[in-house]
């Protein structure tokens, strides 16, 4: 029976490359050793502690790499959606999802650009666009 070490045994190219990066890695940290510029590790005293509730209120959640994420939409509510959004169509109106951009014509005569907001049904059955103006 063969050892346990020769069946755990590596060859090929990447077994001398890694030898070599690992000398050259021990190589470096001898040197800054040497130069006494090697990071030490900080002092007990250097170390503040902070509860998470401090530091989660200091964070922004706004932003453009902060996101609120949305609630997923169940498999009934998706269904009744397309529904509502196929008829709409076949009645000749306008079907816009949740955080669309578009530009409103006013009697001014000029384009005003909006983002929908939210969306229902009205009363009689048509589909109602909730939209923030910007600026």
């Amino acid at each position: 029976m063969p050892s346990p070490d020769a069946a755990a045994r590596h060859t090929g190219a990447g077994v001398a490359r890694r030898q070599a990066h690992h000398e050259r890695m021990r190589d470096e940290r001898a040197r800054e050793a040497a130069a006494g510029d090697a990071e030490l590790p900080p002092e007990d005293d250097a170390v503040e502690m902070a509860s998470a509730v401090h530091v989660l209120d200091s964070v922004a959640e706004v932003g453009p790499n902060y996101t609120l994420l949305r609630s997923k939409e169940t498999k009934a509510k998706r269904r009744k959606r397309k529904r509502e959004d196929a008829r709409a169509a076949l009645d000749g109106h306008s079907v816009l999802s949740t955080g669309s951009r578009l530009e409103i014509f006013c009697d001014s005569e000029r384009w005003y650009p909006a983002t929908v907001m939210a969306r229902e049904e009205d009363g009689d059955g048509r589909i109602v666009h909730e939209v923030e103006y910007d600026g």
